[in-house]
């Protein structure tokens, strides 16, 4: 009697009979598959025990998993993972309007130092109508755990307090990283770990 597990064997091999590769080409596939499974199953389980939701799932080419991180209605940054990086980035992004160029500017010293002792990279880019301060840490795969995730999440969450503190705005409207920021991070993936 066949199971699920096992029809689904059968597909992919058939699938892998089918295509042109190597064996190491499809070994590295199913690797990929194989450590893709693991790494969201383990991320949907930290989240569920630390009462965090996980939404905006997104795979593609360069990215192997990214989530937006939630508590309750509050938006709490991102989870992302490139497919060939050693680890996970906690990120968010914070956008701020030309006309407070000058507040960032007068409270920069202030804010990289604060994201530097909390372990946060913090990279500024100038966009049509604002700035964009992306704020990123990283735990690398071995060292990714429930601890560690909520340890660089509140890390992040301090610097991102610090700069709606130094750098007031309308906050209220704070929302989740769009298609722009995933895009981003598909571009940087694997050049900041």
């Amino acid at each position: 009697m066949a199971t699920k597990s096992s029809s689904l064997r059968d597909n992919i091999f058939a699938l892998l009979r089918e295509t042109p590769t190597s064996i190491a080409e499809d070994a590295e596939a199913l690797s990929h598959c194989l450590a893709h499974i693991r790494n969201r199953a383990m991320i949907e389980d930290i989240a569920r025990e630390s009462g965090l939701t996980l939404a905006g799932f997104l795979t593609n080419d360069a990215l192997e998993l990214y989530y937006n991180i939630k508590r309750g209605r509050h938006h709490l940054g991102y989870i992302s993972k490139g497919w060939e990086d050693p680890g996970f980035r906690i990120g968010d992004l914070v956008e701020i309007g030309w006309w407070d160029k000058d507040l960032l500017t007068a409270n920069s010293h202030e804010i990289m130092r604060l994201c530097a002792r909390n372990g946060i990279t913090l990279t500024i880019q100038e966009a049509p109508l604002t700035l964009e301060l992306q704020l990123d840490g990283v735990i690398y795969g071995e060292g990714f755990n429930r601890d560690t995730f909520l340890q660089t999440l509140d890390s992040l969450n301090t610097c991102v307090g610090k700069i709606h503190t130094l750098i007031p705005g309308d906050r209220d409207a704070r929302c989740a990283p769009s298609a722009y920021v995933c895009r981003r991070l598909a571009e940087t993936s694997g050049r900041s770990h």
